[in-house]
């Protein structure tokens, strides 16, 4: 088929599944959460001090979490859903978030980052799989190009309006804007999207 009119099909595409259409604006709002990711090292760098051994035990704090975190996702999508894995990632991402602006000390901050470390992961996973689960299986590349495209437009978006928001308000700021489109993606996918397997 050739691309302009598969591309004429998207309109139709998300009038016949409402869920799915829900489910890539949440993702999409969601993703724009991500504007806080280069923000979290420095924040912690103005009470820790970012010194070489700072920043290595952080970064190895997130890179393992994410790592070793796949197994309970794993384990969670399969008994429940990749729905409560998404709900659940970004759950975690919030709480990370706000705990990260008032902790103090590298303990602290170190149990920080590897929440958001593991809540990282268990988003990208849980989206991506999430997108396999809707509609027919000739629909399939279609669905995950447009699910792709909608997360890595507001993934680009959203660190230019976090710089921005640094820039001008600091990086609380940021953080909250951060927060707040977490909740409201994840808050769209619990309300208006049901759980994908439930319907087969």
């Amino acid at each position: 088929t050739a691309l302009g009119s598969r591309l004429k099909q998207i309109p139709g595409l998300l009038r016949e599944d409402p869920a799915f259409a829900r489910y890539v604006g949440a993702r999409g709002l969601a993703t724009m959460g991500r504007m806080a990711a280069p923000f979290y090292i420095l924040f912690a760098g103005t009470s820790l001090g970012l010194t070489g051994q700072t920043l290595g035990i952080l970064t190895a704090a997130f890179t393992l979490s994410g790592t070793f975190s796949n197994l309970a996702w794993g384990a969670l999508a399969d008994r429940h859903g990749f729905r409560l894995a998404f709900l659940g990632a970004i759950g975690l991402w919030v709480a990370s978030t706000a705990a990260l602006m008032v902790s103090s000390g590298l303990l602290l901050t170190v149990l920080v980052f590897i929440g958001i470390g593991a809540a990282f992961q268990g988003f990208q996973a849980a989206s991506m799989n999430l997108t396999l689960e809707f509609g027919h299986r000739d629909e399939l590349p279609m669905r995950i190009a447009l699910a792709n495209t909608a997360s890595e437009l507001a993934g680009t978006i959203g660190p230019l309006l976090g710089g921005a928001l640094a820039t001008a308000l600091g990086y609380d700021a940021v953080f909250y804007a951060s927060m707040a489109f977490l909740i409201a993606g994840g808050g769209l996918v619990l309300r208006y999207v049901p759980e994908p397997r439930q319907g087969r």
